[in-house]
């Protein structure tokens, strides 16, 4: 009788031994799989929000946060420095690098998830959409929501970063001419002044 209940003792810990193993591999398991969730949403832990008055950096205009629909064509640099910088719209962000005779680190929104990921890795949709400088770009993080992005936007087609450089580009030598006449015509104003001035002193000579 002894014996039997020994016999008994040892297989119910036995058991207890085993259960608990069973549930320390599965509570292992969750926490390495919230561990890769996690570090699977974290594209990179310099990245950070705009804040509520965030200007963008190149043309100064509203930079929209994750919350509001034009949020989805926020883009951000990441400088050499680790420190950020917002654009409103990704023209700007390639303008901003043609500024600055420098090549960022470039991020921009997925249109469905609003989070970040890399320009380089990022499906770039060009459709007829409204975005914050009207460029008209989206962008997906995988295929599939492209090509349902594409299915619901009549003639919306995928295109490459230098499509998109290359329209930015017109637009920034445009922006730089604008602003030489404007130079130039404040220039003639001054000249034409000091000539005012000049004739007005002979005059009274």
């Amino acid at each position: 009788m002894k014996k039997e209940l020994g016999i008994a003792i040892i297989l119910c810990a036995s058991l207890l031994g085993a259960c608990n193993l069973t549930a320390e591999k599965t509570t292992e398991h969750h926490k390495s799989t919230d561990q890769t969730t996690k570090a699977s949403n974290t594209v990179d832990e310099r990245l950070k929000e705009p804040t509520k008055d965030e200007k963008c950096a190149f043309c100064d205009m509203k930079v929209f946060d994750a919350k509001e629909e034009m949020g989805a064509f926020t883009a951000q640099a990441i400088k050499k420095d680790g420190s950020t910088m917002f654009l409103d719209d990704i023209g700007c962000i390639l303008n901003q690098e043609r500024k600055d005779k420098v090549t960022y680190e470039k991020y921009v929104r997925d249109y469905n998830s609003k989070e970040w990921l890399k320009l380089d890795d990022a499906i770039i949709v060009k459709a007829d959409i409204k975005t914050p400088m009207n460029y008209g770009y989206a962008f997906f993080k995988n295929q599939k929501s492209a090509d349902a992005f594409i299915e619901k936007n009549k003639g919306a087609k995928v295109v490459k970063v230098s499509d998109i450089d290359e329209v930015a580009h017109k637009r920034y030598e445009m922006k730089m001419k604008k602003m030489q006449d404007m130079k130039k015509s404040d220039s003639d104003k001054k000249m034409d002044m000091h000539s005012d001035d000049n004739n007005s002193e002979s005059h009274s000579k």
